[in-house]
């Protein structure tokens, strides 16, 4: 026998199965193709060890993983496809060793192509990528992209295992099975799929449970720790009614006899009890991927989109400096000393003030410290302290600002007694300090004016601090703008620093210590930007994966959903039906079927906004109203896309069925 023999037929059969294996092929290219830029971006010179070189790091792990489940998960459904020709090769005498040979070859030659063309492809185009993430983190793309030896290296090892798993799979399929179990895998008959009640109730005690976390938490850590545990539980809630929900409902609908028994009800509701026992799992893995493509691109792009605004928030100004300690005497020398350096600087828009915040209970007027052991927060307001001279205070007098609208007449605060001046119903927000950033892990946020500092300095020395759980220490706190180089920036700095540690030194025996900083707008900006646009760019990347992982899954269904209708067809025909009334029928069933996901991960998304939100509040972000436009514009970009990719793959179906 030639020695190629085995060879040739292994492209013959490539060759002759090309509808299910070009698709699989160009998807491990991709996928391949993924996996490789992104390793090669992780570690660049430029961005290795840096933050974006840790997110994507952290992209290489997801893309890694999801290429080996997905990857298998498909070659599964094409090696069932092929059963029964490959049963048909041991009817007519040869052996299940040649066959397994055969199939070893087809491997081979997809693994190498598939491969090569990623890793080729990826470096034609690599530099495109690399400046769409330089661009999107904000720096200037005056570098270029590298071709890594060593990320060739990792994604000819890591898809050379995905394939060498297959690979076995494959072979043992053909070893575990008869030759006449092979032949008949496509022509057995079904029997009607019994109906899972306890799955349908488990699927929806798993979805109500994840739903309620997700409405429910209000506090922005809480959202942290609880997220996963929700998306576990909606997974799940997702592939038992898929399961078991979706048939479970169908025979309920077929017990209604006045429903069922109607021409378009009766062939509908039958072909779709034993649809969704084809396809439940299919049909869920789309609705999954769906929900993940939704919920990523909305919160990476809320983020990236709302950096500007938590950069106004965090840091208004171009300079921001700060310093506080436990004593007036120590802040008060230090703000002495920084005013007149501050004299020799070209500023604008100069602001200055002096604050002190910390948590407190509210308890029949009295506000109680935060003892440190207490991990919740939930319970306490974050106030915050503070004086403004546009305000007519005298001593023992404060203003009070609660934004739950609270209104007191007076309030106690460690030692001290003070009649409330201006409440929450005659102080408007709008007049509160700009340079207050409110940490929304607390139950709200008090603000309170004092007379001056020797006001506040009395106010924090009257309380027992010294188990507390959260405090600032009173601070003068300064911004201005200025036009000043990256060099003079850094100068700016150490010399603010070289003031402090001068001034402080001046003290001795300081039994608390004190606090200091000196930020730059533009440097936080490029911070942010390299976090968040690597975050984007992440999920970007892992959303086409994703949608990449859709299009196959409602290909494939397509295929074989064609292939089982060809028989009903046939079947409705001979029992009367016309030709339109069954496509009319079947289009219908399709539809419901293939828009199913898109509605359910709809529901997923509405449910997780509020969720996802208060993460975003933990990163600084509250702008509601910009994140729910964005969910929404994303909905239907996504609607669109899907509309396209079923449309582009029924023509598969109808081609097949006609």
């Amino acid at each position: 026998m030639n020695k190629f023999f085995y060879l040739k037929l292994a492209l013959q059969n490539l060759k002759k199965n090309s509808k299910m294996i070009i698709p699989y092929l160009l998807t491990a290219t991709l996928f391949s193709m993924m996996f490789y830029v992104i390793l090669a971006l992780s570690l660049h010179s430029e961005f290795y060890g840096r933050t974006r070189g840790v997110m994507l790091s952290l992209g290489v792990i997801v893309i890694g993983i999801f290429a080996f489940i997905f990857l298998f998960y498909t070659n599964s459904f094409v090696i069932k496809q092929r059963k029964s020709e490959l049963g048909l090769y041991n009817i007519l005498g040869m052996e299940k060793y040649h066959i397994s040979r055969i199939l070893i070859y087809e491997i081979l030659i997809l693994a190498l192509i598939s491969i090569t063309a990623g890793i080729c492809i990826g470096s034609l185009f690599g530099q495109g990528i690399f400046l769409l993430l330089v661009k999107m983190v904000g720096d200037l793309p005056t570098m270029n992209f590298e071709i890594s030896l060593d990320s060739i290296k990792w994604t000819y090892l890591l898809f050379g295992i995905i394939f060498l798993c297959t690979a076995f799979y494959n072979v043992s399929q053909i070893h575990l099975s008869k030759p006449i179990d092979l032949l008949r895998s496509k022509s057995e008959g079904e029997k009607e799929p019994k109906t899972k009640w306890i799955m349908t109730i488990l699927g929806i005690a798993c979805l109500a449970g994840g739903y309620y976390l997700a409405v429910t938490v209000k506090d922005p850590i809480q959202a942290i720790y609880l997220f996963f545990i929700a998306v576990i539980l909606v997974i799940f809630g997702t592939y038992f009614l898929f399961t078991a929900g979706s048939i479970a409902l169908l025979k309920l609908m077929r017990k209604n006899k006045n429903y069922y028994y109607k021409t378009s009800h009766f062939v509908s509701v039958s072909n779709m009890i034993y649809r969704m026992k084809q396809n439940a799992v299919g049909l869920a893995n789309i609705c999954i991927l769906a929900t993940m493509v939704l919920v990523m691109i909305s919160s990476t792009g809320s983020l990236f989109i709302g950096v500007n605004d938590l950069i106004e928030c965090e840091i208004s100004k171009d300079v921001e400096a700060s310093f506080g300690s436990y004593y007036l005497e120590v802040n008060q020398a230090v703000d002495q000393n920084i005013m007149n350096y501050f004299k020799d600087i070209e500023m604008t828009d100069f602001t200055r003030n002096y604050n002190f915040s910390l948590a407190l209970k509210l308890e029949d007027n009295t506000m109680i410290p935060k003892d440190e052991d207490e991990t919740n927060y939930s319970d306490y307001y974050y106030v915050y302290f503070s004086i403004q001279e546009d305000l007519d205070l005298k001593d023992h007098e404060i203003a009070v600002y609660f934004d739950d609208g609270t209104i007191i007449d007076h309030l106690t605060i460690g030692s001290q007694t003070y009649q409330v001046k201006y409440n929450s119903d005659n102080l408007e927000n709008g007049s509160l300090d700009s340079m207050f950033n409110y940490n929304p892990g607390f139950k709200g946020l008090v603000y309170i004016v004092m007379e001056d500092e020797a006001a506040i300095d009395q106010m924090s020395k009257s309380i027992d601090l010294s188990h507390y759980g959260y405090v600032n220490w009173p601070q003068y706190n300064y911004g201005f703008n200025c036009d000043l180089s990256e060099e003079e920036f850094t100068k700016l700095q150490e010399d603010i620093y070289q003031i402090y540690q001068d001034t402080t030194d001046q003290f001795e025996d300081l039994e608390f210590r004190y606090g200091y900083s000196v930020n730059f707008q533009s440097a936080y900006r490029q911070e942010l930007m390299e976090f968040f646009g690597s975050f984007f760019f992440l999920g970007i990347f892992l959303s086409i994966l994703f949608m990449i992982a859709t299009t196959l899954i409602m290909y494939y269904k397509q295929i074989s959903e064609g292939y089982d209708d060809v028989k009903r067809y046939e079947i409705l025909q001979k029992v009367g039906m016309s030709h339109e009334e069954v496509k009319k029928s079947i289009h219908s069933q399709i539809m419901i079927v293939f828009f199913m996901p898109l509605i359910t991960a709809g529901i997923h998304l509405m449910f997780s906004f509020n969720m996802i939100y208060q993460m975003f509040m933990a990163f600084g972000m509250t702008n509601k109203a910009m994140f729910a436009s964005v969910m929404a514009i994303v909905y239907v970009i996504f609607s669109i896309f899907y509309f396209i990719i079923y449309q582009l793959t029924a023509k598969v179906y109808y081609k097949i069925v006609s």
